[in-house]
């Protein structure tokens, strides 16, 4: 157990580990009641964000382990939090909504777009992202904050929850290899077939990349039931 006396909201991270081969460990954090804590807030925002944009479920689940492989998933050793994944998640789809594209489109599609965005075109330095109203991508001016992203917060829009993301470029390099690997892969596929997914290591979120990896026409928005 390791307790985070300096984050945000101070919590305790508990890694359960099981001797047991068909028993997968399990990461659990334990936030404490503090002034700046709003976990049931932010957990009422993601759950109205995401049923808006379904989309952004699959996406954040294989974005977070892909993240996570590389040790870019903990906000307190420079990586993306959850809630700043999502929140970039969603403002990209935002942006895809704004651009006449429909919201449910298939989600590998998506998957390859936004790590081509994110990858190859988003400058945290220049853009500030924020997801108020329909979404925005502010331009940062010059000596608004030494932050390496900024990333507005929507329940207390002056928070920038991005301000701990000191390996924010880290991220981006990790986006552009994926988007690049994942583009050669679907080159050299027939009209139909699977990708062998590399980028993800856990055998569960390798099974959705399994139905988010195809050539274009034919990803499903989400897997078979």
């Amino acid at each position: 157990m390791v307790v985070l006396e300096d984050s945000i909201s101070p919590k305790c991270t508990q890694l359960n580990r099981d001797s047991k081969r068909d028993v997968k460990s399990i990461r659990l954090d334990i936030s404490f009641k503090s002034p700046s804590h709003t976990g049931l807030q932010t957990t009422q925002l993601v759950k109205d964000l995401t049923e808006q944009f379904p989309a952004a479920t699959p996406l954040a689940l294989v974005l977070k382990q892909f993240l996570a492989d590389r040790s870019l998933d903990q906000s307190y050793s420079g990586g993306l939090s959850s809630y700043c994944l999502v929140l970039l998640i969603i403002r990209f789809l935002q942006h895809e909504h704004h651009l006449g594209r429909p919201i449910n489109q298939n989600v590998g599609s998506l998957l390859m777009d936004l790590l081509y965005f994110f990858g190859n075109v988003f400058d945290p330095r220049q853009m500030r992202i924020s997801v108020q109203g329909s979404g925005v991508y502010i331009n940062r001016e010059r000596g608004y904050s030494i932050d390496p992203i900024h990333i507005d917060d929507p329940l207390f829009p002056s928070n920038n929850v991005g301000r701990n993301c000191f390996r924010i470029h880290q991220c981006i390099k990790a986006f552009s290899e994926a988007y690049s690997v994942l583009e050669k892969e679907l080159a050299c596929l027939p009209d139909e077939g699977t990708v062998s997914m590399t980028l993800i290591s856990n055998s569960d979120v390798e099974d959705t990349c399994q139905w988010l990896v195809l050539p274009y026409f034919c990803w499903p928005a989400r897997p078979e039931v």
